[in-house]
């Protein structure tokens, strides 16, 4: 998918030799939108997530979904929840250089509920809401795409375009467990998911010392703990077929990407080229959906919007020290962002 492969890799041709006027791009978007990440089960029902709050999972409960949705994003300097409540200077998720793999991170655990559901009908990827202004050398971009991920299904010139793969196959990491298994107690949960390995007792692999979601997922019966080797295992769709997903089970997976930027908006290519992303505005979301192949049920959103900086105001610095942040206006701009959110407790 765009995300995951490219980091949003269909690059204006115009400014691939011009890095000075590629950063002039990625600095005047930085200065002319403020990031703000939502998720929920449907379109209908987004809403703000705290983005690196390991303690504030957002909780999904439907008849189709069941879990917790946690959002990581390097350096994030965007919108929370609260306009008055700032993000943590930095998620413990990105310590011991782990940003080099992830600069941000969509991580869920839970359960799929419903009947007949396979690996092959459960997809993930990027869905947009209006026709896509493709650059040139498009058909050479999807040809690498696909070579990168061979499961990857690509409609990029229709009206809603998207760019998806079946979720199993695509995610960097997936721990797999039976629901009425149960882990050994710990003395010391990591700060990382400490709520969620609480919570949800997860079975003694599925995370790893740091309490990340590490590969712990069965292949022919035996225990396998390679992610290249699942995501090549599901290649084929006949084996995709046979695996079926029950509502009994709970599966923890982290989608991340090395590429993309989404708090400065932009691409970092590994031989340090910076780009702005394509197709990522104020009227564009970078958006993550999981549904059924045949569209008919959603399980989970993840959006990536711009919101205009002349919606937002800087707070006094008194306030934050010397991080200076942003709220909203009082403009009615977005109103559910402005009604008095939960209160933050420190509860694990």
């Amino acid at each position: 998918m765009l995300g995951g492969l490219l980091g949003g890799g269909l690059i204006p041709s115009q400014n691939l030799y011009d890095p000075i006027s590629s950063q002039r791009i990625v600095l005047q978007r930085n200065a002319n939108y403020v990031l703000r990440a939502r998720a929920g089960p449907d379109m209908q029902h987004l809403e703000t997530i705290d983005v690196n709050y390991e303690r504030t999972p957002m909780l999904i409960d439907t008849p189709h979904f069941k879990g917790y949705i946690t959002v990581r994003v390097f350096g994030f300097n965007g919108l929370m929840s609260d306009p008055c409540h700032p993000p943590p200077a930095q998620a413990e998720y990105f310590a011991n250089g782990f940003s080099r793999k992830a600069l941000y991170s969509i991580q869920v655990v839970g359960q799929f509920i419903g009947h007949g559901l396979t690996a092959d009908n459960i997809m993930f990827g990027n869905y947009f809401d209006q026709r896509l202004p493709l650059p040139p050398f498009t058909g050479l971009f999807e040809w690498f795409m696909r070579r990168m991920d061979r499961t990857l299904v690509l409609d990029m010139k229709s009206d809603t375009p998207s760019a998806t793969s079946p979720l199993l196959s695509t995610v960097q990491k997936l721990s797999y467990w039976k629901s009425n298994l149960h882990g050994s107690e710990r003395e010391q949960v990591p700060e990382i998911n400490n709520k969620i390995i609480r919570q949800i007792q997860p079975i003694d692999g599925a995370f790893d010392s740091d309490g990340r979601v590490a590969e712990y997922f069965p292949i022919k019966d035996t225990l396998n703990k390679d992610s290249k080797k699942r995501r090549r295992h599901f290649e084929k769709s006949s084996r995709r077929q046979r695996w079926k997903i029950k509502p009994d089970e709970t599966y923890a997976f982290d989608f991340y990407s090395p590429f993309i930027d989404v708090n400065h908006q932009c691409v970092r290519m590994p031989n340090s080229v910076v780009e702005p992303m394509p197709f990522f505005n104020g009227d564009m979301p970078l958006r993550y959906e999981c549904r059924t192949r045949d569209n008919r049920r959603t399980f989970f959103i993840v959006q990536f919007e711009l919101i205009p900086a002349s919606r937002t105001r800087p707070l006094s610095s008194l306030q934050y020290g010397d991080r200076p942040r942003r709220q909203y206006r009082d403009s009615g701009y977005e109103r559910e962002i402005l009604d008095p959110p939960p209160p933050y407790t420190e509860e694990a």
